[in-house]
């Protein structure tokens, strides 16, 4: 008779119950953020985050003067809105665009998301220190609430610099409405609406 020390089938039985099992596959959206090395990526950062329902990526986009970046960022509404919730633009900020678009977010389910189309995309500024892009936008949101429109349309301008670190991010946001557009639905409406 054999004698096999303790340690030894204590090790075996370990080995033959380990098996490699099958990873698990993902859940929800696969979200995409490149390291906005330029200004283009940040435009791209920016559509997907919106698109992925990624509250923490969309803030990324955004310059926040109180931790990396050189710039505060600001938000000008398109006229029609400033004129109808002028003190609620005064003092807009990363946190309250966080607080709107998890707002907006939260009203969807989790197979919904929003649609953002961009077009007319152009380029009206270019330097080493700024890049200012400018866009038609029209952003599907099936928020259910009946009072807002679920479709927005405007023109959007994106003035993109550079950070400390030499990453990019969106320090000014001026939203307006297309002369061709007879209602006042854009981007700021939906903003004023969801930001408490």
């Amino acid at each position: 008779m054999t004698f096999v020390p303790a340690y030894l089938v204590v090790c075996m039985f370990v080995l033959v119950g380990c098996s490699t099992r099958t990873p698990e596959a993902p859940t929800g959206t696969r979200l995409t953020f490149q390291p906005p090395t330029a200004p283009n990526i940040v435009v791209e950062n920016f559509r997907n985050s919106i698109l992925e329902k990624n509250t923490e990526n969309f803030i990324l986009c955004l310059s926040d003067a109180t931790s990396r970046s050189r710039y505060a960022y600001t938000f000008e509404p398109s006229a029609e809105v400033a004129a109808r919730f002028g003190t609620l633009f005064l003092r807009w900020s990363p946190q309250a665009e966080r607080q709107a678009f998890l707002s907006m977010i939260s009203r969807l389910t989790q197979e919904q998301a929003p649609a953002l189309d961009l077009t007319s995309f152009s380029t009206a500024f270019s330097s080493p220190d700024s890049t200012v892009y400018v866009m038609d936008y029209i952003l599907r949101v099936n928020h259910g609430v009946t009072a807002i429109p679920q479709t927005l349309t405007g023109t959007m301008v994106l003035t993109v610099t550079p950070e400390a670190s030499g990453l990019w991010s969106i320090s000014a946001w001026r939203d307006a409405k297309r002369p061709a557009d007879t209602t006042e639905a854009t981007w700021s409406l939906l903003k004023a609406q969801f930001s408490n």
